[in-house]
């Protein structure tokens, strides 16, 4: 969402928003959207997940459910990321804390969802091999190696 829409926002439509997106991105806070991330971007870091997760709660609702729902899904997204997207990914994540504290003179905006450290929901280890990647995310790993057949 852009700053200028999340600037004609009430301080309390900020704050739901904000609810909102937090909740959002818990939707995708999971190893298997984490698994086809890191086949899509060539590797995948904490900070990497957070702006991808960012970017994928900023594609709709739509693709967000059908991405945690099938992971394998994302590959139908992949040519909307750019580098020029990760630059505003990686700023999707602040704009509602810098347009609150704009609006407030506040930094400390009211903590959405929990504020303890959450695990990621899902199993990890699926791309650990080339094997378990075409077999969990045949498509991304296509893609990713270039191959349709998984053989090495």
């Amino acid at each position: 969402m852009q700053h200028e829409r999340l600037a004609q926002m009430s301080v309390e439509e900020l704050v739901a928003f904000g609810t909102y997106w937090d909740a959002a991105d818990d939707v995708a806070f999971d190893w298997g959207v984490w698994d086809a991330a890191a086949l899509m971007l060539g590797g995948c870091g904490d900070d990497l997940f957070g702006d991808f997760r960012a970017w994928l709660v900023a594609q709709g609702r739509s693709a967000l459910l059908a991405v945690a729902g099938e992971p394998d899904s994302l590959v139908d997204l992949a040519d909307r990321w750019t580098d020029l997207t990760y630059g505003a990914a990686e700023t999707l994540n602040y704009q509602v804390f810098s347009v609150y504290e704009e609006k407030t003179g506040s930094c400390e905006m009211p903590q959405f969802g929990s504020s303890e450290p959450r695990d990621l929901t899902g199993s990890p280890g699926k791309i650990a091999t080339r094997e378990l990647a075409f077999q969990y995310y045949p498509r991304l790993a296509a893609r990713h190696y270039g191959q349709v057949d998984g053989a090495q």
